[in-house]
C-alpha cells in the first residue's frame, strides 16, 4: 500500500493541481455554492409547509391555514428559479477570474436564460374589468383582460444544464470582445458604474441577438435540445447498477484524493451541479433521485469522506497520547461531518494502515444504501438540508421526517466502526511502540 500511494502520488497530484486551477471548473462550484444558501431557506419554507411526522388529516388542516398557503410562494421562488441564481453565480465567478466586469456578467447571463425561456400571452376574462394579471382560476364573462407570465418549467433543475453553460458563455464573449478590443470605452471623468455598462453593450448584443435569432426566429428550443444531451446523466441519477456504478466512482475519486491530501471539491463541480438538480426536484417534482449530496452526507460520508464518523472515538481509547489527543480534537467535529483535523492530524493521508478502512467503509454504506431504496425501505432524500448536520439527524430532515432513514444511517455508522476497528488497533500499537522507544 505504501508503495501504491507513492507512484500515485505524483501524477495524480499533478491532474488535481491542474483541475484545481481550472476556471471553469471553479467558476461551476462557486456558481452552485452561491446557490446552496437560498435552497437552504426554501428548505426551511418546505418544512413549514408539510412538517413532518403529520396525519393527513392534521396536514389538510395545517394546510388550510391562511399564512401556511402562502407559503408555496417562497417554495417556488427559491426552488423553481434555482438556473437563474445558478447561472448569476457562475458567470460572476468566472469573469471575477478573468478579471472582467463580474456585476454584468452575471447580469447578462440572467438575461440570456429570461431571453430564450421566453414569456407566454395570457388573457382572462375577469368580473370587474380591473387592467391586471390575475392567477388562472373561475373568472367571469363580462371583460377581457390581456397580459403575459413567465413560464417556469426551464428555469428549475431541468434548465440547470443550460444555466452553467450560459454562465460560462457569457464571460468567454465578454473576454473575446475585449481581446479584439470590441468595447465602448468611456472617458476617465465618467463614474465606474456608467462605464461598465457600456462595456457590456457590444458583449450582451453578440449572445443576446444570436440567441434570439435561433430561437424566435429558426424555432430552436435550446432547452429541449440541451436536455437531449444531459439526459443520460440525470438517468444516472436514479436507482439500478448504473447509479451504483457511477456513486462508486464519486467515492474513489473522493477518497483516493483525500488520502493523497487533496481536496476533491473543484474536481467534483460538475457532479455537484447535478446534485443540487436532483434534490431540488426531488422536491419539487416527486422524483426519487438518489444522486445528491444529501445521500452521500448523511448515509455514505457521514462524518467526512471515508465515514470517518467513528474514527476519533475509536481513537479515544488508543494507548498511544498522540492518537488520543487528536481524537479530542477532532471527536466534535466529525460529529458535523468536518473531518480536516482528522485527516491531517492521525494523518489519515499518505496512512497505509487507514486507506482500506478510509476507501471501504464508504463503499459499504454506499451497498447498503442502494439496496435500502431500491428495496423501498428507505425513501429517497426530498428535501436540501445542511451537510454540517450529523448523519442521522440530517437523514431525518432529508426524508422529511422518515424513521427508516435514521435507522440506515445508524446501521451504516455502526458497519463503519466494525471496519475501522481493526485497522485503528494497528495503527495504535504501531504508534504506541514508536512513542516508547522515543519516549
Amino acid at each position: 500500500m505504501p508503495t501504491i500511494l507513492a507512484r500515485l502520488e505524483q501524477p495524480l497530484m499533478k491532474v488535481a493541481g491542474a483541475l484545481g486551477q481550472q476556471p471553469h471548473l471553479n467558476a461551476i462550484r462557486d456558481g452552485v455554492v452561491s446557490a446552496l444558501p437560498l435552497v437552504l431557506i426554501g428548505s426551511l419554507f418546505m418544512l413549514a409547509f408539510q412538517p413532518p411526522l403529520l396525519s393527513q388529516g392534521a396536514l389538510d388542516w395545517y394546510t388550510g391555514i391562511h399564512w401556511v398557503s402562502q407559503l408555496p410562494v417562497a417554495i417556488t421562488i427559491l426552488f423553481k428559479l434555482i438556473t437563474i441564481f445558478v447561472a448569476f453565480g457562475v458567470a460572476h465567478s468566472l469573469a471575477k477570474r478573468y478579471g472582467l466586469d463580474p456585476l454584468s456578467a452575471g447580469l447578462l447571463a440572467v438575461a440570456a436564460l429570461l431571453l430564450i425561456n421566453g414569456a407566454q400571452s395570457l388573457t382572462l376574462l375577469t368580473p370587474d374589468g380591473v387592467a391586471q394579471l390575475k392567477s388562472v382560476g373561475s373568472v367571469g364573462k363580462e371583460f377581457v383582460t390581456k397580459g403575459a407570465f413567465l413560464p417556469i418549467a426551464n428555469l428549475g433543475p431541468g434548465g440547470m444544464f443550460v444555466a452553467l453553460l450560459l454562465g460560462l458563455l457569457i464571460p468567454e464573449v465578454q473576454r473575446l470582445a475585449k481581446r479584439c478590443h470590441l468595447e465602448i470605452t468611456m472617458p476617465d471623468g465618467v463614474p465606474p458604474a456608467v462605464g461598465r455598462s457600456f462595456s457590456a453593450l457590444i458583449p450582451g448584443c453578440l449572445v443576446l441577438i444570436p440567441l434570439w435569432f435561433l430561437v424566435y426566429v429558426l424555432g430552436f428550443n435550446l432547452f429541449a435540445l440541451f436536455d437531449l444531451i444531459s439526459r443520460p446523466l440525470i438517468d444516472l441519477s436514479t436507482g439500478g447498477a448504473s447509479l451504483y456504478l457511477v456513486l462508486l466512482v464519486i467515492i474513489l475519486i473522493d477518497s483516493v484524493l483525500w488520502l493523497l491530501g487533496v481536496h476533491a471539491v473543484a474536481i467534483l463541480a460538475p457532479v455537484k451541479a447535478l446534485w443540487i438538480a436532483n434534490i431540488v426536484a426531488n422536491a419539487t417534482q416527486g422524483t426519487h433521485h438518489l444522486n445528491t449530496v444529501e445521500t452521500l452526507q448523511f448515509f455514505i460520508w457521514i462524518g467526512g469522506s471515508g465515514t470517518t464518523v467513528v474514527l476519533p472515538f475509536l481513537l479515544l481509547r488508543a494507548r498511544s497520547a498522540s492518537l488520543r489527543a487528536i481524537a479530542k480534537i477532532g471527536a466534535v467535529p466529525a460529529l458535523f461531518n468536518i473531518n480536516e483535523p482528522l485527516i491531517f492530524g492521525v494523518p489519515v493521508m499518505m496512512n497505509a494502515t487507514l486507506a482500506i478502512p478510509f476507501t471501504l467503509a464508504p463503499l459499504l454504506s454506499l451497498t447498503t444504501t442502494v439496496l435500502a431504496v431500491n428495496l423501498g425501505l428507505v425513501p429517497v432524500p426530498t428535501l436540501p438540508t445542511p451537510w454540517t448536520l450529523p448523519g442521522p439527524i440530517g437523514a431525518f430532515i432529508a426524508t422529511h421526517g422518515a424513521w427508516q432513514a435514521v435507522l440506515l444511517s445508524l446501521v451504516n455508522i455502526a458497519l463503519a466502526a466494525l471496519i475501522y476497528w481493526p485497522f485503528v488497533r494497528a495503527l495504535d500499537r504501531k504508534m504506541a511502540a514508536q512513542e516508547a522507544t522515543t519516549g
